[in-house]
């Protein structure tokens, strides 16, 4: 009697299975050019999104140096603007920048629309409690770009 032993790959965490997760998961794997974070797991990089500053006693001026927490911005936007491009069909630009000082920006353009424009205060938008919490963010930032650029665009 034969019998074979297959391996299947380990089953991703369910809270992985979110559309807007995954697009930020490949966003913030695109973003780090010098893959400095290659050898983390997507677990541990949504967990650094909800829990890093939870635990953690990180000035707002010291977060600002850090690269991790400017690549988590970066990505986080990009992210929702491939998510805008998704639902619109229109290209979009996603512009993030990141500054040391207490002030940095977001903007997306539609198309050539501006549908979002954020200011970010000392990366406050990182100080998710939950990944529902970071979802429920993001997918309001996208249907408030989505319902700017119906009004200027046919899709």
């Amino acid at each position: 009697m034969n019998q074979s032993l297959t391996l299947e790959k380990p089953q991703s965490s369910n809270k992985l299975q979110h559309p807007f997760l995954q697009e930020l998961i490949e966003q913030l794997r695109n973003c780090d050019s010098y893959d400095k974070y290659c050898n983390w797991s997507d677990e541990l990089l949504l967990e650094k999104l909800t829990v890093a500053l939870k635990k953690q006693s990180i000035s707002l001026q010291n977060l600002n140096l850090d690269p991790f927490y400017q690549l988590l911005t970066k990505a986080f936007y990009q992210a929702i603007g491939s998510n805008i491009e998704r639902n619109t069909g229109h290209i979009t630009e996603t512009h993030v920048h990141v500054r040391n000082k207490e002030f940095s920006s977001a903007v997306i353009f539609c198309d050539g629309v501006l549908v979002l424009n954020s200011l970010i205060s000392g990366y406050k938008v990182f100080k998710f409690f939950s990944i529902r919490e970071l979802i429920e963010t993001a997918e309001n930032n996208i249907i408030e770009a989505v319902i700017k650029a119906s009004y200027y665009l046919d899709f």
